[in-house]
């Protein structure tokens, strides 16, 4: 899979005829039918369909429309020409027939003229470090970033594409603003125009002067959603993806996070610090360590020889709870019992020889829950479900990328090994946010869930959280934080927020604080570093720099 290639305008074959009261079109020497739906709040739907090259759309992310209507603000024009129109009925953007949609194989694209004015935004987590984002190619494919990228590069540059993936883009003409939604989970891909002459010292290097949204997969499947706020706009999209529900209380507040806290010692130790220095503190969170050998779902009783629980409300005293993380992937063990009964139940990913498919993560060598099944969430939900009732008051799901370390995800085979990887990939995470999110509910049906996930895609925020990912203790970080988080935002998902003071390296007190002017204004506000680095816990520093810590955790 190639992060960094995108497919080109000219080996595409576009329409060339359109009956508009059949609405088939042809292209390519082949025939598709289309549909435009128009709902409530100008909101419109258009669909190309050809079940020999498609079929259904499998995509996990559900959309909820609002009531039918007969707005007309998006209209398909002789030659299945594209218009948007403005509240006056005075064109915003469009697409000329004959150049509006084209195929190659089973990829796809649309192609819009946006004029010189037009500027971009949302594209969920892209971490270009800019707001604004004309001129940019990318494409939309769940990464394993700090696995999947020179590590050069990965340290002080952007990285693209990164962890999550939402193919959704703002357009903004003069005062009205568009969103359009790719509804896939197959990579996706956008080209914006705008040509930074710093960088164009060849041809290619420039992008599109028109706007291309694309897939390289699936059924072409988009919402068009007119303004004309901005503000109104992002109210349409989240309802249309799912709402963020209220979280508990204590997860908008301040949390705590290192690599290498092991179990109760080192929580009641954070609980003890956390009030002799009079700092609140409503999280206390455990990575791999806490596992034995870090097999999902297994508590190494040597760091909690009391049980989990028994840690559980102590903290809780202080109103204090506890985070532990979940990775999808399960070790390749015979005799491990949570490898045996989904080996037993066929929940796993398939290789192409019809046998598990095997990857190499924190365990060693692991298999993977095929989130795309209902028989597979409700199996993982049932093993969430004994994870909570242990005391855990939350969950970290990460490497939901999904992660594989060095073995190639394209042999990971999903639907008892009928579907390719590329088509379910993006949206793997989400469903093991809802398998997730329902085993806490089974467990505690009358307390709000809480769980904070890596990687995501549309229709994320109804059950997760998310952090950006793995960063470092660098200004540069500190930088891209900003517009990563406000783009993500408008892209449907608002519950986020980085690692406060960077997850690799150790900050500087300066810089330490300077994150915290920072992140406190964050949904999602966690201090996490690495193991092996310096802690950066708020009493880490002088007594000034802890004292300003403390002021804006409070």
């Amino acid at each position: 899979m190639y992060f960094t290639k995108y497919p080109h305008r000219a080996n595409f074959s576009f329409t060339d005829s359109f009956d508009p009261k059949s609405g088939e079109i042809k292209a390519g020497g082949r025939c598709f039918g289309t549909r435009m739906d128009a709902f409530e709040g100008d909101i419109y739907r258009l669909r190309i369909e050809n079940r020999d090259t498609w079929g259904p759309n499998k995509c996990l992310a559900e959309i909820t429309p609002p009531p039918s209507s007969d707005t007309n603000r998006v209209q398909i024009t002789s030659k299945f020409g594209i218009e948007i129109l403005d509240r006056h009925g005075k064109e915003l953007i469009s697409a000329s027939g004959g150049e509006s949609f084209g195929v190659n194989a089973d990829a796809w694209m649309f192609r819009f003229r946006v004029g010189h004015d037009a500027r971009f935004y949302g594209m969920g987590e892209k971490t270009f470090g800019r707001l604004e984002l004309s001129g940019v190619r990318t494409k939309f494919w769940n990464t394993d970033v700090w696995g999947d990228f020179y590590w050069g590069q990965v340290q002080d540059a952007p990285t693209d594409p990164p962890y999550l993936s939402v193919p959704y883009l703002i357009i903004k003409k003069g005062s009205e603003y568009i969103g359009i939604l790719l509804h896939t989970a197959f990579p996706a891909f956008m080209e914006t125009p705008g040509i930074e002459k710093g960088r164009a010292f060849a041809e290619w290097r420039d992008t599109s002067p028109e706007l291309i949204l694309g897939a390289e997969g699936g059924q072409p499947d988009i919402w068009i959603i007119c303004g004309p706020t901005l503000k109104e706009l992002t109210k349409k999209l989240q309802k249309l993806v799912g709402v963020t529900p209220l979280p508990p209380a204590w997860s908008l507040g301040y949390h705590q996070c290192k690599w290498g806290y092991e179990g109760e010692k080192d929580l009641l130790g954070l609980d003890e610090n956390f009030t002799k220095s009079d700092i609140p503190c409503d999280g206390v969170w455990l990575d791999i360590d806490y596992m034995r050998g870090y097999r999902v779902f297994t508590v190494d009783e040597r760091h909690f020889p009391h049980g989990v629980e028994h840690t559980a409300k102590r903290l809780k005293q202080n109103n204090r709870r506890i985070v532990a993380i979940l990775d999808p992937g399960v070790k390749f063990e015979k005799g491990y019992d949570i490898y045996e009964d989904g080996h037993k139940k066929s929940v796993f990913c398939l290789n192409h020889e019809g046998r598990e498919f095997v990857g190499m993560v924190w365990p060693g060598e692991t298999v993977f829950p095929d989130f795309t099944l209902a028989e597979g969430r409700d199996w993982w939900a049932g093993h969430v479900e004994s994870f909570a009732r242990q005391g855990f008051g939350g969950a970290w799901l990460d490497m939901n990328d999904p992660s594989t370390g060095p073995v190639d995800p394209t042999g990971m085979l999903f639907d008892h090994g009928r579907d390719a990887h590329r088509q379910h990939r993006n949206h793997y995470a989400l469903g093991m946010q809802m398998a997730s999110r329902d085993g806490f509910l089974r467990a505690r049906p009358n307390e709000r869930p809480f769980l904070l996930s890596r990687s995501g895609s549309a229709g994320t925020s109804k059950y997760s959280a998310i952090w950006t990912g793995d960063n470092f203790s660098t200004y540069f970080y500190l930088k891209m934080a900003i517009p990563t988080s406000v783009n993500l935002s408008l892209s449907g998902i608002p519950f986020n927020g980085p690692d406060v003071g960077g997850f690799g390296g150790t900050p500087t007190e300066q810089l330490m604080t300077d994150w915290m002017k920072a992140c406190f204004l964050f949904p999602f506000c966690r201090n996490h570093n690495g193991r092996g680095d310096t802690g950066q816990e708020p009493w880490a520093f002088s007594k000034n720099g802890t004292a300003t810590v403390r002021k804006f955790i409070r």
